[in-house]
């Protein structure tokens, strides 16, 4: 039996705008840094149908795609990533430092990518999400974002992609930190 290589534990998560015919982002952001233990890929049932015949009998039952939804905490997130998702503005000149909020609406599409740190293991890439930003702030956690990417089916299709993690999908974090 060969070495199961597990998900879990540290990741990272990188965001982009989803290109036209709802293509994967040609370019993504890492998110920032992730509180630990606050990251979710989880399954909603989705919508059922069920034919029932008189006495409470079931005759037929069809099940819906299930929802996907990952889900996850970014601590003291920068302004790249809220202007990036909400279209909120940074200051210059006098006004630098700052960033004007007009809405917390994520009102486009992102690509989302999941990449576990163990090389070997099992991440998933979404050309196509729906993004929930919901900021917040508490003495103990300071700033932070909870972030959901509710992922959507494409023109073809498809909802998300598997892919074996390599050496080379972390290079650029640990280079940076």
């Amino acid at each position: 039996m060969s070495k199961i290589i597990m998900s879990w534990s540290k990741c990272k998560i990188e965001v982009g705008e989803t290109g036209a015919n709802d293509a994967m982002a040609a370019s993504l952001i890492d998110v920032g840094i992730i509180k630990d233990k606050s990251t979710t890929l989880a399954a909603e049932d989705g919508e059922s149908l069920t034919a029932v015949a008189t006495g409470g009998v079931v005759v037929a039952e069809e099940e819906g795609e299930p929802v996907i939804t990952l889900t996850t905490r970014i601590i003291e997130p920068s302004f790249e990533l809220e202007t990036l998702l909400t279209g909120a503005v940074a200051g210059t000149g006098d006004n630098a430092g700052e960033l004007t909020v007009k809405s917390n609406v994520v009102s486009k599409d992102f690509s989302v990518k999941l990449t576990p740190k163990n090389v070997g293991a099992v991440g998933i890439k979404a050309r196509r999400t729906h993004v929930s930003f919901r900021p917040g702030s508490s003495e103990e956690e300071g700033q932070f974002v909870d972030l959901t990417f509710k992922i959507l089916a494409c023109e073809d299709g498809e909802l998300y992609k598997k892919f074996k993690v390599k050496q080379t999908d972390w290079a650029t974090a640990q280079a940076g930190g």
